[in-house]
């Protein structure tokens, strides 16, 4: 496993992975990711400033084939997490996404996410999850999170918070 800041040219094939990640959620019946968010052009925006802010990664195989992507950055959105939280040193994991041959990276993913966040002086890795997406919530608790709290907020799908320490 090779992760290496993503690039601008990957992002086509960011929002490639992300389509078939939403395939594979609608043939289990969870609306994750059933339509770009907030909108295509918002999504692919999203997405380039994060390539361009050095924070969205790409997992590449020994061949140097695209596995899995995720970001990270250090904004701690003030409709999630209360004043308290932003306060603590750090990271938060979004659109980490696995291609389905390579089942089974993303735990070496969030591993990574943990390593890079402690070298960087962050107390936790958090993240905010599909609110309606249970089994992604025991996803998360299997691999060392702890769930804070699920808000419901009529605008964001991805109310359910979790965090590691880093």
């Amino acid at each position: 496993m090779n992760i290496e800041p993503a690039r601008p040219d990957d992002l086509d094939e960011i929002v490639a992975m992300r389509q078939e990640a939403s395939d594979w959620l609608r043939e289990r019946d969870i609306d994750q990711w059933s339509k770009p968010w907030p909108d295509a052009d918002g999504q692919a925006e999203r997405i380039s400033a994060s390539i361009a802010n050095g924070e969205t990664w790409m997992v590449r195989d020994s061949a140097g084939k695209p596995a899995a992507t995720v970001a990270l950055d250090a904004f701690p959105d003030p409709r999630l997490w209360t004043a308290e939280e932003q306060q603590e040193p750090a990271l938060y994991l979004h659109r980490l996404i696995v291609r389905r041959p390579y089942a089974g990276l993303g735990s070496q993913v969030l591993d990574w996410a943990c390593v890079r966040a402690r070298s960087l002086g962050k107390a936790w890795v958090r993240i905010d999850v599909w609110t309606h997406n249970h089994r992604l919530h025991a996803y998360y608790l299997a691999h060392g999170f702890r769930h804070v709290r699920t808000l419901d907020l009529p605008d964001y799908p991805s109310g359910a918070l979790f965090q590691r320490a880093a």
